[in-house]
């Protein structure tokens, strides 16, 4: 399976999980939060002044010595009404403004029980919207009116009843601060939500960027190897084709099986990038297939001898590929830049390590050729993977040495 679909897997995984912790209740919030504030604020403002227009010129009961209703009386209930029309604008003037009006019809003994019943939504509406010092001063000034009102008194309402009062006004503040709590945990969630996505995709395209690279480090060492072998052998069959063509018809068939091989590599390699999910690739190569390589390098003209001390049955994959790589990629150095010259490749597992020797014979750091190319470098990159170290330079007595200890587990 490629990087990508693994991350973008999780990434949908996590996304429908905190889609699926909103319960209806939530949703249903949510979908009331989603209409338009300045219709829903005209419909209540609109509500509010027809009910509270009739309520002040229906008829009382005669033992209650309320006013009749004039154009001061229509003016205070307008203004316990009207500024419902930007309620969730301006929650807090709202209050205000509704609050000192519903406190002068009291005043002027007007009646205004459908008012007081309107201050329960600025309340509210404070509690939900606002913050900072105005949901303090808020509480303040309708618990100033409502003892304002207690001390004047008004016909219909008792102590109890204006105690009573007070008593909605706060449990209407008190419920929209809890749903303002839940609407700013909400949002967090969804920005939390937003980023983990974010950082899913970025990790997905650090993941292809990964594989990416591991793939040309592998390319490289495969195709500088048989390239490597490939100049070799041609230079020696144009070399002797006419003076022993049997020789140089060996030297064609070693060309014909290293390409045939190093193309089985390159389409496992490649394997990883397709969609296929089901397709059979051949394993990756690691240290038991230092024979083969040692006997197509012989066959290129590099004699190698090959010393192991040890048993790596305990080795990870990924390390046993990657000491192979280096092995391969140290060996084509030889071939490539060393003239005539015998190899040297000694294996030592050791605990929790590989110790990995290549040193050859040949012509020295000196007659190397230096032309930009990557392999010293991607062998760095690969032993600095697990940790490792790496040391490569003049061999004593003469010759190159390429020295790496692969670490993979705890020593004993």
């Amino acid at each position: 399976m490629r990087p990508e679909a693994d991350v973008r897997g999780l990434t949908c995984g996590y996304v429908e999980q905190v889609e699926t912790t909103h319960t209806p209740f939530t949703r249903a919030v949510a979908w009331f939060s989603d209409i338009n504030p300045w219709v829903l604020d005209a419909f209540i403002g609109t509500a509010f002044t027809v009910f509270g227009l009739i309520g002040l010129f229906q008829p009382t009961d005669p033992k209650f010595d309320f006013r009749d209703p004039n154009a001061l009386a229509v003016l205070l209930a307008l203004c316990c009404s009207l500024p419902y029309f930007f309620r969730r604008h301006a929650p807090f003037a709202v209050l205000v403004i509704t609050t000192s009006a519903l406190v002068a019809m009291s005043c002027f003994t007007f009646q205004s029980n459908v008012q007081s019943q309107m201050l329960v939504v600025a309340a509210y509406t404070v509690g939900a919207y606002c913050s900072g010092g105005k949901r303090l001063f808020s509480i303040l000034w309708i618990a100033a009116g409502l003892i304002i009102v207690a001390s004047v008194g008004i016909p219909d309402a008792t102590g109890a009843n204006i105690l009573l009062s007070g008593a909605f006004y706060f449990a209407a503040y008190a419920i929209g601060s809890s749903f303002r709590n839940r609407r700013l945990l909400m949002e967090q969630l969804r920005q939390r939500a937003a980023s983990a996505e974010h950082e899913r995709d970025e990790e997905a395209k650090r993941a292809v960027a990964d594989e990416r690279l591991r793939i040309a480090q592998e390319l490289h060492d495969v195709v500088a190897h048989s390239m490597g072998v490939i100049a070799v052998q041609a230079g020696v069959g144009a070399h002797v084709i006419d003076k022993d063509p049997d020789e140089a018809k060996k030297s064609l068939q070693a060309i014909a099986a290293t390409s045939r091989s190093t193309l089985t590599e390159i389409r496992r390699l490649l394997g990883v990038l397709r969609a296929d999910e089901h397709g059979a690739y051949q394993p990756a190569p690691g240290l038991g297939d230092l024979g083969r390589l040692v006997d197509d390098l012989g066959g290129a003209g590099l004699p190698v001898t090959l010393k192991i001390d040890g048993a790596g049955d305990d080795v990870p994959p990924g390390v046993d590929l990657t000491a192979y790589r280096i092995v391969q990629e140290a060996l084509t150095n030889v071939l490539k830049h060393a003239g005539p010259a015998r190899a040297t490749v000694e294996i030592d597992y050791v605990p929790g390590a590989i110790h990995l020797v290549i040193a050859d014979n040949g012509r020295g750091v000196n007659g190397r050729a230096t032309d930009g190319g990557h392999g010293l470098i991607g062998m760095r990159e690969r032993v600095g993977v697990y940790g490792g170290t790496l040391s490569t330079g003049p061999a004593p007595g003469g010759g190159f040495r390429v020295d790496a200890e692969l670490p993979y587990g705890e020593a004993e």
